[in-house]
């Protein structure tokens, strides 16, 4: 089992060993309208089928990116900071215990559940449902969504530097959606 050195043995060995610290490089998280979209359309249909209150897609720096919700309005700003520190923390605890991440956070109410997952190495998907919606539809259709978000961020860098979407995978993304979710499209409609 590797042995691991405090962040005080670290910072006492660069004094003495004139050691440059290790800077870790982050690409800024740009995306453009169009993704921003397809990312909306998701994140409406996702709140439908999975009998969430609130959605919110944030990135890891906890800045809000975009949300969908009706009649909860927590203050997003802090909600999206919060998150964001409680998921990094998370990520720490994950290389404590030699495990390469953990990429889901899970807090349990009494009246509200708050459930926050990885998408992308930047961005960080938030969902709040009620004490009466099963957790696993939750997890389940969560899940759904993030298959279709994550090539959205990951390749958000590649999609701006040719400065639009190209229309068919923008036709594609939103038939991808819609085939997500159809399995329950039948029983939103009936509902209404």
């Amino acid at each position: 089992m590797p042995r691991r050195a405090t962040p005080g043995v670290y910072c006492l060995k660069l004094l003495f060993t004139r050691e440059e610290p290790r800077v870790v490089k982050r690409k800024g998280l740009v995306i453009n309208d169009r993704q921003l979209d397809v990312c909306d359309d998701l994140l409406r249909k996702l709140k439908e089928v999975s009998g969430s209150t609130f959605l919110a897609l944030i990135s890891t720096s906890g800045q809000p990116i975009t949300t969908a919700s009706d009649d909860y309005h927590p203050e997003t700003l802090s909600l999206a900071s919060l998150a964001a520190s409680s998921f990094a923390a998370t990520q720490q605890l994950a290389k404590i215990l030699d495990e390469t991440e953990f990429t889901l956070l899970f807090h349990e109410g009494k009246s509200l559940n708050l459930h926050v997952s990885q998408v992308s190495e930047q961005v960080l998907l938030i969902v709040t449902f009620g004490r009466e919606t099963q957790v696993g539809k939750v997890r389940l259709y969560t899940q759904r969504a993030i298959d279709v978000l994550k090539p959205i961020f990951e390749n958000a860098d590649e999609e701006n530097d040719a400065l639009a979407m190209d229309d068919d995978y923008e036709a594609s993304a939103g038939r991808v959606i819609d085939d997500l979710f159809k399995d329950v499209e039948g029983g939103l409609n009936a509902a209404h």
